[in-house]
């Protein structure tokens, strides 16, 4: 099994980093089950939220999560 998500931290790609695919891709996608893998490529998840505030404060949110 792959290492635990949440035991990563985010680093920039670097060019000739070959992407996640087949068993390692699906074991980090078992560990965040509401996302799906899009075309064995890359994750996805679809948020709905009651209003455009709430929405864009989910937005900044994440951002701030990102830029640190």
């Amino acid at each position: 099994m792959s290492e635990a998500l949440t035991q990563k931290q985010c680093v920039p790609c670097k060019g000739g980093t070959p992407p996640l695919k087949g068993d390692a891709l699906k074991s980090y996608a078992a560990q965040v089950p509401a996302w799906t893998i899009a075309h064995e490529h890359h994750l996805e998840r679809e948020y709905k939220f009651p209003d455009f505030v709430t929405a864009l404060a989910f937005v900044n949110r994440v951002g701030a999560v990102a830029e640190a």
